[in-house]
């Protein structure tokens, strides 16, 4: 793994255990440490994501993460089977305040089973006193129950995989679990939902620690949309209405995804698909629950919301890449959705 280090100041943020967002900053020239703990059964996807964003930040920005993997035993397989050897131990690293360890996402059916105890236990005192001394957590995805477990998630707002989400509530009762969220910051503790959530978490530390025209270009690199907010719910306008198999209706919004442009009609999408216009829209309501026009709206403005957020482009530009014919139509949309105007929802992003 190449490292592009430099000996030059960053601005990061330094206030934990306050609620996100934390707005106290200081300068550090020293490199911000990213300890990646693994647990048996670890998800690789949980793992392979965030350490990707912080790497590639690397690299475009010259800032200094420096990435660690470490584990509470020598070695740790992977639920994929991929086996991790000669890791570090978590008690020979020397962390500062305001470095971050992270913890990827285990097999749920495993942990709920009891057989992480041994490993929660190692790592119990530990992982506890690194967070007195002022040092982030993390979690990806089900990471967050070992948190959990720990007591480390007590009283702090927090989220997991949504199918965890109800287990989570019954089981750690003093912490604070919220479903409908992709991460939540809450005084120096941060948690993600399932899987690719670890990414837009990432690209959300990197936003606030450096700036968010490194996200942006660390997004590019690994040909990923834009970051999704934190309070993008995990069954999101790509989610929500695809829980049905009609193989017609999934490949319509798979389309539809793809051509926001005006130009493309309901005619020309049931033109594609071999069927009536009549036809695909009576199949679209009927597996959806939502008209074509109605889903296609929403598509396009969310992928404004994103716009507008995440990158500089002028309301005019947003426009046209939402598939509106003016910036008066996009505005006037808005409005409608949100009681804002785009220049307004900019603002206070």
């Amino acid at each position: 793994m190449r490292h592009a280090f430099v000996n030059c100041p960053i601005m990061t943020y330094n206030c934990p255990y306050l609620s996100y967002p934390f707005f106290l900053s200081f300068m550090i020239s020293r490199p911000i440490q990213i300890v990646f703990l693994l647990f048996p059964k670890t998800h690789l996807l949980d793992l392979a994501g965030p350490a990707q964003v912080f790497y590639e930040a690397n690299n475009l920005g010259n800032m200094q993460f420096r990435l660690h993997f470490v584990s509470v035993a020598g070695s740790v397989r992977s639920e994929q089977g991929l086996l991790f050897a000669r890791l570090s131990r978590m008690e020979d690293l020397k962390l500062q305040k305001g470095d971050m360890i992270c913890v990827p996402g285990i097999d749920f059916a495993s942990f709920s089973k009891g057989e992480m105890d041994t490993s929660v236990q190692k790592a119990k005192n530990w992982l506890r006193q690194q967070y007195k001394q002022g040092i982030y957590l993390a979690s990806i995805c089900s990471g967050s129950l070992l948190l959990a477990e720990m007591g480390l998630l007590d009283g702090v707002k927090c989220t997991t995989h949504w199918k965890c989400i109800p287990y989570a509530k019954a089981e750690y009762p003093r912490a604070r679990f919220v479903d409908k969220r992709l991460y939540i910051f809450d005084k120096g503790i941060f948690t993600s939902a399932g899987m690719t959530s670890g990414i837009d978490m990432a690209l959300a530390l990197v936003e606030k620690w450096i700036n968010p025209l490194l996200a942006a270009r660390v997004a590019q690199e690994m040909v990923i949309n834009i970051r999704r907010s934190e309070t993008s719910d995990q069954k999101n306008i790509f989610l929500d209405f695809k829980n049905h198999f009609n193989a017609d209706v999934y490949k319509a919004q798979e389309i539809l995804a793809g051509h926001p442009e005006p130009s493309y009609t309901i005619k020309d999408l049931a033109k594609e698909l071999n069927l009536s216009a009549r036809q695909l829209a009576r199949l679209f309501k009927s597996h959806t629950k939502q008209t074509i026009q109605a889903y296609r709206e929403k598509l396009r403005l969310d992928h404004g919301l994103q716009l507008l957020r995440h990158t500089e482009l002028s309301v005019k530009e947003i426009a046209l890449r939402c598939g509106y014919e003016s910036a008066r139509q996009f505005t006037r949309l808005w409005k409608k959705r949100t009681g804002e105007t785009p220049v307004e929802t900019r603002k206070n992003k």
